[in-house]
């Protein structure tokens, strides 16, 4: 009894020293990318071009999956993708959320080390499952819309593609639907977590902050999987003449960084996205109402 107990404490105790050090080095640095659904492929990559994004083309898939990206340099990006009709399980997500709204359905946080979410699944809350080069959550379960990759570096990938006429650089966070569960698996994972106040998003007073090395997740009571997000751009000033220059709809975020633009749901395909500049970043912007 005594050598097992004096087991089960050893073990206990390396949990602890194992989870302090996941803390100290995330096994998750930021975003990976956001599959945005979209009704019309050729629409979509209209608009985004517009906002002074260029497209890179993508690929018919066997499952009647079509889809296009806007790249960055670091391997974020946002994917604008569609599906002509329910054949598998993944194609029936994308067909069902078209039947009611555009927008992203998951959103992915990059691990640089896979060897290291692997050490580290026993320790969460919830473990994923490694499929297709991706961890992933069953459909069943209340993280299903996390995805943990990579980032997709493609050999193909041509210096222009990351040339954009508005001068973005990365995508460096999303607005997220909050949960108990995901609160605890991000801390698992090494994020660190701070109440906040929100300011003017479809009346939200508080939320949470998920600090990572190389980006952030908001965390907030939504009835969207990912309400919005942040791409980071050098200069403000490019991506305002642009949308202006195509009329395209915007908000100044003045509750909560007068640095920083939002075009809306209705232009970007079911999703906020804010421009701003690194050093305009504050501690907690929110979409403007």
């Amino acid at each position: 009894m005594y050598v097992a107990v004096s087991l089960l404490s050893i073990q206990g105790a390396a949990s602890v020293i194992e989870a302090q050090a996941i803390r100290a080095h995330p096994v998750v640095s930021g975003v990976d990318h956001i599959p945005v659904v979209v009704t019309d492929l050729d629409k979509a990559q209209a608009d985004f071009r517009a906002m002074g994004f260029v497209i890179k083309a993508g690929r018919f898939h066997a499952d009647g999956i079509r889809n296009a990206h806007v790249k960055f340099r670091d391997g974020t990006e946002i994917e604008l993708i569609t599906a002509s009709k329910a054949v598998d399980a993944l194609t029936s997500e994308y067909v069902a959320k078209m039947k009611t709204s555009e927008g992203p359905v998951y959103f992915g946080l990059f691990a640089p080390d896979f060897a290291a979410i692997t050490a580290a699944s026993n320790l969460l809350p919830i473990k994923p499952q490694q499929d297709s080069g991706l961890f992933t959550f069953p459909p069943d379960s209340p993280l299903h819309p996390l995805f943990i990759g990579q980032r997709n570096k493609a050999a193909n990938d041509k210096p222009e593609y990351f040339e954009h006429k508005n001068s973005a650089v990365r995508l460096s966070a999303l607005w997220v639907q909050d949960s108990p569960e995901l609160r605890e698996e991000l801390k698992g994972l090494g994020a660190s977590l701070t109440p906040i106040d929100l300011c003017g998003f479809e009346g939200t007073a508080k939320g949470i902050r998920a600090s990572l090395p190389e980006g952030d997740l908001f965390l907030m009571p939504s009835k969207v999987t990912v309400a919005a997000a942040r791409i980071e751009v050098r200069f403000l000033s490019d991506i305002e003449n642009i949308l202006r220059s195509n009329g395209i709809p915007m908000k100044v975020g003045e509750a909560c960084d007068n640095k920083s633009l939002w075009v809306p749901p209705s232009t970007a395909h079911g999703i906020w996205v804010e421009f701003i500049t690194r050093d305009s970043i504050a501690s907690h912007p929110k979409p403007p109402e």
